[in-house]
């Protein structure tokens, strides 16, 4: 598991920030548990989930990183794992301010095996079909998880991410991601992805999506 854990966190970092990613100081705890009583007692609510990451940052440095993992779950290695690996690796890079919660869902999700991503996609374009998804102003504003659930909401945030990914790389999206923290999402749509604003993104976006009708 330990070996693992590092494989995944060295793979994750050079695709999501160009580059391995030192040694971290402190390491993260890997805390499996064998049962989901153990994992509710260290997760409180955490009864939808089969992974849960924690990482706590003092002066803009990170000084806690903990995952905990229902180990009896059959694909907590290659599902809930990286999930909450790249909910860490992205830390870093948002030491002084909070990432995106759509941004963060989504480049996690895109760590799930392809049958936990194709879940949250069905649960997002049935929504969308029924025009109960969100608007892409109301999605990328969201501080905390929406009322549409949390299947539509990890589905609309992994079609997003992996949109925009597709139109460069996956570290040109980190870096537009910090951008729009620092600038605003207008112009670092346009700066990076010649994009003209969040209005323009989405008709982009909601364009490519009929055509998978």
């Amino acid at each position: 598991m330990a070996a693992e854990a590092e494989r995944l966190r060295r793979q994750l970092s050079t695709r999501w920030l160009g580059s391995e990613q030192a040694a971290w100081t402190p390491r993260c705890e890997v805390i499996l548990h064998g049962t989901d009583a153990g994992y509710l007692r260290a997760v409180p609510g955490g009864a939808q989930t089969a992974g849960s990451s924690l990482v706590e940052i003092e002066h803009e440095r990170v000084v806690t990183r903990r995952i905990d993992v229902r180990a009896n779950r059959a694909d907590w290695l290659t599902s809930a794992l990286p999930h909450e690996l790249t909910h860490l690796v992205l830390a870093d890079l948002f030491v002084d301010r909070p990432i995106p919660r759509w941004a963060d869902e989504g480049m996690a999700v895109l760590a799930d095996t392809p049958a936990k991503q194709n879940e949250h996609l069905a649960a997002f374009h049935d929504a969308f079909a029924r025009h109960n998804s969100l608007r892409l102003v109301e999605l990328v504003g969201l501080q905390e998880y929406p009322a549409v659930g949390q299947g539509v909401f990890y589905g609309q945030s992994v079609s997003l991410v992996d949109f925009l990914v597709q139109q460069g790389t996956p570290d040109r999206f980190a870096r537009f991601l910090r951008s729009s923290v620092e600038s605003g999402y207008e112009s670092a749509l346009r700066t990076t992805y010649r994009i003209d604003g969040i209005a323009d993104l989405e008709r982009r976006w909601r364009q490519g999506l009929s055509l998978l009708e």
